[in-house]
């Protein structure tokens, strides 16, 4: 079975005991009418019966019983990274001295957008072959329909014709090898149009405003400057990184898998993202990558997943823990592990008990439960609750402290 988180109520339920209209503990005397006790009927034991100021000043809140289809976790230690596929190295192909900066460390920036210029001789030779082998192009262009014209006619051989033909195709291919070299420099179509205008006759043939000296640097993807190394007026190097731009809406986390949990690994499989800078909430994530050995000396095997990061919140480099999750066929009852509390050798759960007839307070009542695994999403509850109760999720602590004070008897609290 795949691993993925499937789980019903993370006890988001709660609601505040000061909720209820309650009338205080003490209004009648002796002839209001006789007691449980005195009537004889048996005294529950592990009861608070207390006041809505008392609960609400103990910060005790109550909710729903969970339930999850989880049967067993594995915790994989990792950090957070780049993802590798949305990040950039800005190198530019030739040198040249920086010219100009228009980005810095943090910019949002966008595909195509130029970060700098820089000053190239290589460039301006670039622009230039362009330049001659457009115009030698559109020369041969016209000598060779003029020979088309000129065969039509018999005017000239078919060797002739299929000469300038060849000379043609020969200042064609040229002309686009030097179009395909502006383009990798980072030269766009606009900017390409321009040069060829420089061809034309209006134009004069030394015009140098046809020839543009600075060369952008561009970056192919939208994401944020995390790295910048250009500096204004410094000589850069061919293949030399200028800038890094990551798209962080999207990481990579690392984890180390032990031997033992590889059966429980899946490529694609769902995976929840956890970082104690924000204990309560999940990051999902998908597996994307297993490796196909064991590390030697850690014995353990290196896991790589995706996790989508839209709000910005996780960092590269944090320490993350990945939780995998084995799923079964039934539901399971599970609570927050704070709601669960060792009262005098047993687990109990402290139960909002129905509002009784002539009650006038708060009846809290420790329910004897068996407790089984700690998993994410709560502690699994074996028995000792049907999953309809309303129970103690926050300050279960505060009442076990209170009940205890009275030997674990039968109190009223005021």
């Amino acid at each position: 079975m795949k691993p993925n988180e499937h789980t019903k109520g993370r006890f988001h339920l709660a609601l505040l005991f000061g909720a209820y209209t309650l009338v205080a503990c003490g209004g009648g005397g002796p002839d209001d009418g006789a007691t449980d006790a005195e009537a004889g009927a048996p005294e529950p034991t592990d009861e608070l019966h207390l006041e809505s100021q008392q609960i609400q000043d103990w910060g005790v809140t109550v909710g729903a019983v969970g339930q999850t289809t989880i049967s067993a976790e594995f915790t994989l230690p990792g950090a957070l990274s780049l993802n590798e596929n949305r990040t950039a190295f800005i190198t530019p192909l030739v040198e040249g001295q920086i010219s100009g900066i228009r980005v810095d460390l943090g910019s949002r920036v966008g595909p195509g957008q130029v970060l700098a210029t820089m000053n190239s001789p290589e460039f301006t030779r670039a622009q230039t072959d362009f330049i001659q082998a457009y115009a030698q192009a559109e020369l041969s262009r016209k000598d060779f329909e003029r020979a088309q014209t000129l065969r039509d006619s018999r005017a000239i051989e078919e060797r002739e014709f299929l000469r300038r033909q060849a000379v043609y195709e020969q200042h064609l291919a040229a002309r686009r090898a030097a179009e395909v070299v502006l383009h990798s420099l980072g030269l766009g179509e606009d900017r390409m149009r321009e040069l060829e205008k420089a061809v034309d006759v209006s134009v004069p043939p030394l015009d140098h405003a046809a020839v543009d000296s600075p060369l952008p640097i561009r970056t192919p993807i939208g994401g944020v400057v995390i790295e910048r190394h250009a500096v204004l007026g410094e000589h850069a190097q061919a293949g030399h990184p200028l800038f890094t731009v990551s798209d962080l809406s999207s990481l990579w986390a690392r984890l180390d898998a032990y031997e033992d949990q590889m059966a429980f690994l899946d490529r694609d499989a769902e995976i929840v993202i956890r970082t104690p800078i924000f204990p309560d909430r999940d990051f999902p994530g998908r597996v994307t990558f297993i490796a196909d050995q064991v590390d030697e000396q850690l014995r353990t095997v290196r896991v790589r997943a995706e996790v989508p990061n839209p709000d910005g919140v996780l960092r590269p480099n944090m320490y993350v823990q990945g939780i995998l999750r084995i799923l079964s066929d039934s539901e399971r009852m599970a609570v927050p592990p704070d709601a669960v509390q060792l009262l005098e050798g047993r687990h109990v759960v402290f139960v909002l008990m129905p509002e009784a007839p002539g009650e006038s307070h708060i009846v809290i009542r420790a329910v004897d439960v068996e407790p089984g695994v700690t998993l994410s999403v709560g502690r699994i509850i074996e028995s000792g609750l049907n999953g309809t109760e309303t129970i103690v999720t926050v300050g279960a602590f505060n009442l076990k402290a209170e009940l205890t004070k009275g030997a674990g008897g039968h109190g009223h609290v005021h």
